[in-house]
């Protein structure tokens, strides 16, 4: 479980004000002297005035105010005519599709459109949560939809845990694809060799940088979190593929 700021609020108290180039370095600044092992990815200006979303790889976002002395845990929100826009999520998509887009494809486990690819997602999955293997049953028709969907492993009991375990031998399986619908169909895959070089725990923590809090997480190529489990036709729709 990614810790929460908020059992360091207390400590803002004892940082005093600082003259720095910009509001960036101040939060930067007054966040690292009292929780020093934040590792504070981005900093970005809101559409709030004075208000900065903090992306980190080990903590939950937060908003700060320019100054550095008010913290505010959750998401950003905007109303936007008849709907509600999460602002947050927006503010991290470009971090998002820079990590991403830095993958190869070799460290994923890819179910490849069939003719043309209209569309990709990123799916961060475990392969023993319910709706994990709900949303792999809808991959071939996703596929047939010209959408190619790109597994990352994120055990969600962490990296010591059997899932974790069970993701090793999925990747390392001579026939990672077979094996990857033998795991989400709750049978034993082989155990991994020694000598394979397991990326989970290197996905895990990527994955816990770019905002996964549960599986499957799903993205598309600009970082925009879909959401969870979507069905095929909604999952088509939401990255308009007709």
């Amino acid at each position: 479980m990614i810790p929460k700021i908020s059992r360091y609020l207390p400590l803002l108290a004892l940082v005093t004000g600082m003259a720095f180039a910009g509001p960036e370095d101040v939060i930067r600044a007054k966040l690292k002297a009292v929780i020093p092992d934040a590792k504070v990815t981005s900093i970005t200006p809101s559409p709030l005035a004075g208000i900065y979303q903090v992306n980190s790889s080990n903590y939950e976002p937060v908003l700060a105010s320019a100054d550095g002395r008010y913290l505010i845990q959750g998401e950003l929100l905007e109303i936007q005519g008849s709907r509600i826009v999460n602002v947050s999520d927006k503010l991290m998509a470009t971090e998002r599709q820079q990590v991403l887009a830095t993958l190869k494809p070799e460290q994923m486990i890819i179910f490849p459109a069939v003719g043309k690819m209209k569309s990709a997602v990123y799916v961060f999955t475990d392969v023993d949560c319910g709706y994990c293997r709900k949303f792999h049953a809808e991959v071939p028709e996703l596929n047939k939809r010209g959408i190619e969907v790109r597994y990352l492993a994120y055990p969600r009991s962490g990296t010591a845990s059997p899932v974790a375990a069970k993701l090793t031998n999925v990747w390392c399986a001579p026939d990672p694809l077979k094996a990857m619908g033998q795991a989400k169909t709750g049978a034993a895959v082989p155990a991994s060799s020694p000598l394979c070089k397991s990326p989970v725990a290197a996905q895990y923590e990527l994955g816990t940088r770019i905002g996964v809090r549960g599986t499957p997480a799903i993205f598309d190529m600009e970082g925009m979190q879909l959401g969870g489990y979507l069905p095929a036709d909604a999952l088509a729709k939401a990255l308009n593929v007709r």
